[in-house]
């Protein structure tokens, strides 16, 4: 029979100055400077993670981290400290690509009201 030795995996985490986690990854791709060790073990969790080693994405759709160092382990945020720091976030400008669609949608509904117009004649 043989054997295959499995490698034990570092996972390690960045962090900002309130703890909360920016950055995860493993021993298989940086070294022991580039983050704080958070667990060890075996397989993809561990070996990928960065998209494995947490349940949901290290970030929420609009940019908020949900897990934070807490006493040397990673643990998920409550909804209170992020729905916090959504409440803190700056309100976004339209960019060019938003006055953009908002004149292209302008623009069809005129061209609707044309054509419902004509039509009625």
């Amino acid at each position: 029979m043989i054997r295959i030795e499995q490698e034990n995996y570092i996972v390690y985490a960045q962090y900002d100055k309130r703890g909360r986690i920016t950055a995860v990854n493993s021993s298989a791709f940086v070294g022991a400077d580039w983050g704080t060790e958070i667990d060890r073990g075996y397989g993809d969790k561990y070996h990928h993670a960065q998209g494995n080693y947490f349940d949901q994405p290290i970030y929420s759709t609009d940019g908020i981290p949900r897990y934070k160092l807490e006493e040397g382990r990673a643990v998920e945020r409550t909804e209170g400290e992020i729905e916090a720091d959504r409440a803190a976030l700056p309100e976004r400008s339209p960019t060019a690509e938003d006055v953009t669609l908002d004149m292209l949608a302008e623009h069809e509904e005129r061209l609707c009201m044309l054509e419902i117009t004509t039509n009625a004649v």
